[in-house]
């Protein structure tokens, strides 16, 4: 039955500013104002560069991925080789070991193929950090810019919220 209740009305009532009047309250009420402002600009400022961070740690990832697997697209090259050698030895290389030779190869490349696939993913992964580092400062570097310079109380910060 509680489930067709209708939701409660949002709080739009500013945050308690103090017990009483006077010059103390103000005081107080206006140095909360600051730290309220002082530390919405620090998450702020602490989300811009966590993902700048994630961006920049993942940026190199994908080429030094890339470079460690060339090592194993060599070695698949060279083992190729190794079982088009032993298959044109006369007396020739027993056909299981030629196969067992091109089965390594073609776990090399599959191999590879992977760390590429990895590799490009982590290279998207940094890009999107970037992307959202950008958003994130788009859409609310104004807000933060207003909010740490307010010289007034910010409201309760459920006024804020989207409903």
């Amino acid at each position: 039955m509680s489930e067709n209740l209708p939701a409660p009305a949002p709080d739009f009532t500013p945050a308690p500013q103090g017990g009483g009047g006077g010059a103390a309250a103000t005081a107080a009420s206006a140095a909360g104002a600051v730290v309220a402002a002082v530390g919405y600009g620090i998450q702020f400022t602490a989300m811009v560069a966590k993902l700048a961070s994630a961006g920049l740690a993942l940026r190199g990832v994908g080429a030094r991925v890339r470079e460690t697997y060339r090592y194993i697209g060599d070695c698949a090259k060279s083992v190729d080789h190794l079982a088009d050698l032993a298959a044109n030895l006369r007396p020739a290389v027993d056909a299981d070991t030629v196969g067992e030779h091109r089965d390594a190869a073609k776990v090399m490349r599959a191999s590879l193929a992977r760390a590429q696939r990895m590799a490009n993913t982590v290279d998207e992964m940094s890009v999107m950090f970037d992307q959202a580092k950008a958003a994130h400062e788009g859409d609310y570097g104004a807000v933060n810019d207003v909010a740490t310079s307010m010289t007034v109380p910010m409201a309760n910060r459920n006024f804020y919220r989207n409903r």
